[in-house]
């Protein structure tokens, strides 16, 4: 019971970040804390941008395009994987829309009712014509997500007739990190810059997630330490209510190791499917090291403390010899 526990919490605090880090995510349109900005004064139009991004052949990244005079509508370029949003019903956008001779449309939750539906297909008006929503996103904690648009771009189409002065251009994935280089030829410009962003910093509790997860990881050190301890010291107790030969000895103490192996990856396992069952979680890595650690050093404390009772509590030679010579003279 006592694992359980311990490794819940630190499945629970490294939750407590993901969140965090989803809920931000949510707060960047779906971009991840990689991205970068693109500050350029160039007059190219975006479907040459377009159409230079594609002749790269680059895969894994998007771009994202906002108009300052409507901010809750963004047009989008990827190819290959990209940072996803939370789809409600239908799909995100993906390769095909980016190649198509016509605009897809990704909504809001909250935009679904300001949508044109004759029958089963929705569609957004957007000044000039109808586009065909492929999908619907949102979230419960971000009123920003629900109420964006998410309009494709593609090289067969020219929805934006604007120069590349005129938006405001993130660019995500690959283009952010390994192919720095290349993106900076494209867009023409010598550096990028962060894009600024209203992160989420705070839980329900009004604490700082970073300082809520060091609190929680910390607790279940000590949780688990002291679990160590207590199995340990109560194996210990009972073997100095008896004098043991050495024979008796290790196979007592083997059978307590196998004991404790048996009641931790019990606990660990049982914690660990609890909460990612019923947690939101990013970090599956860093949760599987910190578990594995944790696990390491409690069964290193567990082990020593048993096998180091070798020394204090097992019959001396002179005792197994006495012992043994009062058996066969009786």
């Amino acid at each position: 019971m006592g694992n359980l526990v311990a490794f819940f919490l630190i499945v629970w605090a490294f939750s407590i970040s993901d969140q965090q880090t989803y809920q931000n995510r949510l707060n960047r349109n779906g971009l991840s804390a990689s991205a970068l900005r693109v500050k350029t004064n160039s007059k190219e139009r975006v479907a040459t941008l377009i159409q230079k991004l594609a002749d790269s052949h680059l895969k894994n990244y998007q771009v994202q395009l906002t108009d300052a005079a409507h901010p809750t509508v963004t047009y989008v370029f990827a190819q290959g994987d990209y940072t996803q949003l939370p789809i409600s019903s239908g799909r995100m956008l993906t390769d095909s829309d980016f190649s198509a001779p016509v605009p897809f449309v990704v909504a809001g939750d909250a935009v679904k009712d300001r949508l044109y539906q004759p029958a089963n297909q929705a569609y957004y008006y957007d000044g000039s014509r109808y586009l065909s929503v492929v999908g619907t996103v949102g979230a419960a904690n971000s009123t920003a997500i629900n109420d964006h648009i998410f309009i494709s771009l593609s090289t067969a189409q020219t929805t934006l007739k604007g120069r590349l002065r005129h938006y405001t251009i993130n660019i995500d994935g690959t283009l952010a990190t390994t192919k720095q280089k290349v993106a900076k030829q494209i867009f023409k410009v010598k550096s990028f810059a962060k894009p600024k962003y209203k992160n989420s910093n705070q839980t329900a509790w009004a604490i700082p997630p970073i300082a809520l997860t060091t609190g929680i990881l910390l607790v279940a050190l000590v949780l688990t330490i002291g679990i160590a301890r207590f199995f340990a010291l109560a194996e210990i107790k009972q073997l100095n209510d008896t004098r043991l030969d050495r024979t008796l000895y290790r196979h007592l103490t083997y059978g307590y190791v196998r004991q404790y192996f048996f009641y931790a990856l019990v606990g660990i396992g049982a914690g660990y499917f609890l909460g990612s069952s019923r947690l939101y979680l990013l970090s599956y890595q860093q949760i599987f090291l910190t578990v594995a650690l944790y696990g390491i050093l409690q069964a290193a404390m567990v082990v020593v403390k048993i096998v180091r009772t070798k020394q204090k509590h097992v019959l001396t030679e002179e005792e197994e010899d006495r012992a043994y010579e009062k058996e066969h003279q009786g």
